[in-house]
């Protein structure tokens, strides 16, 4: 290299420690300092800060390059006022054991090069200059340091029309430097902290539909996966949690999941349906009774409550407890003691409760036909479990995981035409997982040859339209689909709504009040984009 021409710093404390000569200098720091107050991306911040080294100090074509991967190249990350044009063949990276860049890289010193135009060791493969300009063109570069050691360089080049003295010019760089520097490093911990993140929720989920897999509870859409997250926070508790849904959507698979993950594990999981079992022998069933209490009664037996001493007691369809027996459970969670029918003394018991509901447990209150001192003893952790429509990509897993199981069972090989998927994932499910089940089973039962085809599906996807689910009217439908108590909104139970011809002008308004937006026309109407969809095909709406 000319020592005439250029100089190389080989010590960062060779720069001298002169005062800074104006208050443009002064002002061009505080400007800079100002920039990482405001809330820009890093990459935005570094350029702006270039900008401000040439426009209020003549450093032009300002870079920051940084080692690629593989750490042969430096490469250009940030610039200002460089364009594809002061590019040669180089592109913007330099090599790593080349030219003054790779050599403030390597060594951690300051390099100066007086005119590029008469230094060999300028590379001169990214520059940028005014033709015109015929004077020499300086390059100033200083290391960007981390604990003491270079992790990129900063450079710039100055005209002869700018008549600073080189020390403060580079003093000002390294000022900037140690600023772009405190940017990089926060960068690099932001995004290996994000990234760690992004690692530990994916395993978190990868766990979690391991879990549910475990306990035969089948897919991966974001609804069912938050439901399985809420089940496993609540398993370690002794919090009675009530499951919320439609019929069909696993909530037995649910309770059982919660046992099994809790410290009852190793303790009996008793489950009783109060819809299943008559009134007038859901009492005995429940509490147990005494030899003679009753005709019948020709012997003394425990009842359920007594059989889950230690374990988990699972109520489903506790909506149709009757209100005599709901002031009996009352009492024996409030008490910790049963006494069995006919008997005169009460029995010790220990047990967790889990409760399930495909009714809204508010509205029965409402009509005085649910306790409210059980309701809230009840559903001290809610939990939702969304019907099979609203599980974006689970029908195809499961639909798949059928034909499996089926074949398996009836020892056959069924393969599903193109498009059967297709029509399976257009459907509403009123009944959901169970009917899904269950058309897949009468598909492979009845397909011809060794092919589902998509126009038996459609044959048989028909005949499941004609079943009507119970519905309540429609005054006292607005009322069910309240969220209930410690539900938000986003988590409303949704009942399945036959499709009509007079649904037609409400789609057609709620479509043009929302400028041809289906997501959002489905809020206005208080169902889910597929629940429109399906109506808009039913119905022969095309969209806006």
């Amino acid at each position: 290299m000319s020592h005439q021409a250029s100089t190389l710093y080989p010590t960062l404390s060779s720069v001298p420690d002169s005062a800074l000569r104006s208050n443009s200098d002064l002002q061009l720091i505080l400007e800079m300092a100002k920039l990482q107050e405001r809330r820009l991306d890093p990459d935005s911040i570094i350029v702006a800060m270039l900008r401000l080294l040439a426009q209020m100090r003549g450093l032009n074509g300002g870079r920051v390059s940084v080692p690629d991967p593989s750490g042969v190249y430096l490469e250009v990350r940030h610039s200002y006022g460089l364009d594809a044009h002061h590019m040669t063949s180089g592109g913007y990276t330099v090599p790593l054991n080349q030219g003054v860049t790779g050599y403030v890289m390597r060594t951690g010193t300051i390099g100066l090069v007086a005119d590029i135009q008469s230094e060999p060791i300028y590379l001169t493969r990214i520059t940028s200059w005014d033709e015109r300009y015929l004077g020499p063109i300086a390059f100033l570069a200083v290391p960007i340091l981390a604990e003491g050691r270079p992790i990129a360089v900063l450079a710039a080049q100055k005209d002869g029309a700018h008549r600073h003295r080189f020390d403060d010019d580079l003093m000002l760089m390294r000022i900037a430097a140690a600023m772009i520097g405190q940017i990089m490093r926060i960068e690099r911990f932001v995004s290996q902290r994000t990234a760690d993140l992004v690692t530990e929720n994916q395993q978190l989920w990868r766990s979690i539909r391991q879990n549910g897999l475990a306990h035969g509870i089948i897919g991966e859409s974001t609804v069912l996966l938050e439901a399985l997250k809420q089940a496993g926070q609540v398993a370690r508790s002794e919090a009675p949690v009530i499951l919320l849904g439609e019929s069909g959507t696993g909530k037995e698979k649910f309770a059982r999941l919660i046992h099994q993950q809790s410290d009852r594990r190793e303790r009996p999981f008793i489950c009783i349906n109060c819809a299943a079992i008559p009134a007038a022998l859901l009492e005995s069933e429940l509490f147990g009774h005494e030899k003679g209490s009753f005709t019948g009664a020709d012997a003394t037996r425990k009842g359920k409550i007594e059989a889950a001493e230690g374990g988990t007691l699972f109520l489903d369809e506790i909506g149709d407890m009757p209100l005599e027996l709901q002031a009996k459970l009352l009492r024996v969670l409030q008490d910790r003691q049963v006494q069995r029918v006919g008997a005169s003394q009460v029995i010790p018991v220990d047990f967790r409760i889990l409760t399930a509901t495909n009714v809204n447990l508010r509205q029965l209150v409402n009509e005085r036909r649910f306790r409210l001192d059980l309701y809230y003893r009840l559903s001290v952790v809610p939990i939702y479990l969304p019907p099979l429509r609203e599980r974006n990509g689970d029908i195809k897993i499961l639909a798949l995981h059928f034909l499996n199981e089926l074949n398996h069972r009836y020892e056959r090989n069924v393969t599903l035409e193109n498009g059967v998927l297709r029509r399976l994932e257009s459907f509403d499910w009123p009944g959901n997982i169970r009917q899904l089940q269950n058309v897949m089973e009468r598909a492979i039962v009845m397909a011809e040859g060794l092919i589902v085809t998509a126009t038996q599906i459609a044959l048989i996807l028909q005949d499941e339209s004609t079943v009507q689910l119970h519905q309540p009217d429609q005054t006292s439908t607005d009322v069910l689909l309240s969220a209930p108590h410690g539900l938000s909104a986003d988590c409303e139970p949704r009942h399945y709504l036959k499709v009509h011809h007079t649904q037609g002008h409400a789609i057609e308004k709620a479509l043009r009040d929302s400028g041809g937006n289906q997501s959002a026309a489905a809020r206005r109407l208080g169902m889910t984009t597929r629940q429109l969809r399906y109506r808009m095909s039913k119905l022969g709406i095309d969209a806006l």
